[in-house]
């Protein structure tokens, strides 16, 4: 235990280190890469100045925001957009949803959440928006927690090897993105996951 809360000082105290031991099963090892994942937004807060939203997260095709960009209407025609993923527990009002191909996965922002068993879904939604080039904006309530773990769970699978190089591109696209740390840990897992499969 002293060699993590040596490595996590910064970040992550003793009780949040005791919880996710407790009630996740974490690994030392997987602590140790949290803590290096979380150091990424410590040397971008100071660069956080006013928000302006929503993201590009990968040129012509993936945006993030909030709850808010995705209820307006002027905002989404004018970005080309052509397809939704609310992550948040609020559902969309009916005009955007009957426009829009929606897909809500209804997640509430608390640390006692599954988000992993959405991975598959929403990274089959988002590989069939790329393949027909049309844009898709990925919300959640504020554009921090939900939002981010399934737009870094795509990430993952397709354009980076490791969710420590997926999370310093998406910060550098979008600096509020900060899942919460049971997110970040079933994230480092779903790697884990996908490294095993591509490996066998």
């Amino acid at each position: 235990m002293n060699d993590i809360s040596v490595e996590t000082h910064e970040s992550i105290d003793a009780a949040r280190i005791a919880y996710l031991k407790d009630q996740m099963d974490v690994e030392d090892e997987e602590l140790i890469y949290l803590n290096r994942i979380l150091k990424l937004q410590y040397k971008r807060r100071e660069l956080i100045l006013n928000r302006n939203t929503p993201s590009v997260i990968i040129d012509n095709f993936l945006y993030q925001s909030d709850i808010n960009d995705a209820r307006n209407m002027n905002l989404l025609n004018k970005l080309g957009i052509r397809h939704i993923i609310n992550t948040c527990n609020i559902s969309l009002p009916k005009l955007i949803t009957e426009k829009f191909n929606v897909l809500w996965i209804n997640v509430v922002d608390d640390s006692n959440k599954n988000i992993a068993q959405y991975f598959y879904k929403t990274n089959d939604f988002l590989s069939s928006c790329k393949e027909k080039n049309e844009k898709v904006l990925v919300h959640c309530q504020m554009g921090i927690s939900r939002s981010s773990s399934i737009i870094l769970a795509y990430l993952i699978k397709y354009h980076h090897d490791s969710l420590f190089d997926a999370y310093d591109n998406l910060l550098n696209r979008h600096l509020f993105a900060a899942p919460n740390y049971r997110f970040f840990i079933q994230l480092i897992r779903y790697e884990k996951e996908l490294h095993q499969i591509r490996t066998t």
